[in-house]
């Protein structure tokens, strides 16, 4: 995915991706907040924190926040919500997801929330998500899924790669900055 193609999508949108219901208030941004059971002395990352909702669900729960992102709207957006909702220990900064600018073991919580399928390499991100956290750190991951074997367990081999083809291709019309779903065996 081009990095200048993610920057002018979200740069455009920034507005309305800092009103979006299912970002802002999505069902799965509680429950990531719930099955990490954040400590009051955590440093977190939030890669790709878009409008920052996520860097904000869990702001007021951790000591640090630093909701980084690659592009400069969605980071201005991610500053001024963090400011309406009285948040002073959240900080943005410009990173790319594969390239991160922070030292290892950094932080004790780094998330990522409906933005993988986004990113160019996601083997480098990956990797930048097992080096940030400090030993018995916690990694937070959420995104859409292509369907698989462990989705539609009954489907045949050549459905399932067409399905693949077709989920992706669909989320590509529907916002051209989409890189690729994976699959839950992909993903773990």
């Amino acid at each position: 995915m081009s990095k200048s193609l993610v920057q002018e999508n979200f740069g455009a949108a920034a507005a309305d991706y800092a009103a979006s219901a299912v970002h802002a208030k999505g069902p799965s941004l509680a429950r990531v907040v719930e099955l990490v059971a954040p400590r009051s002395h955590w440093r977190m990352l939030d890669i790709a924190t878009g409008a920052g909702h996520t860097a904000i669900a869990f702001a007021p729960y951790v000591s640090r926040v630093v909701a980084s992102d690659i592009t400069g709207e969605i980071l201005r957006q991610a500053q001024k919500a963090a400011a309406s909702n009285g948040l002073t220990n959240v900080e943005t900064k410009y990173a790319e997801a594969g390239a991160l600018p922070f030292p290892d073991t950094s932080f004790d919580l780094v998330t990522c929330r409906l933005a993988a399928h986004h990113f160019g390499d996601v083997a480098a991100f990956v990797g930048e998500v097992w080096r940030a956290p400090a030993p018995g750190g916690t990694s937070a991951l959420v995104d859409n899924i292509s369907p698989d074997a462990k989705i539609r367990p009954d489907a045949p081999d050549a459905e399932l790669r067409d399905l693949v083809i077709v989920y992706n291709a669909f989320e590509k019309l529907r916002d051209s900055s989409h890189g690729c779903c994976l699959t839950l065996s992909e993903g773990l």
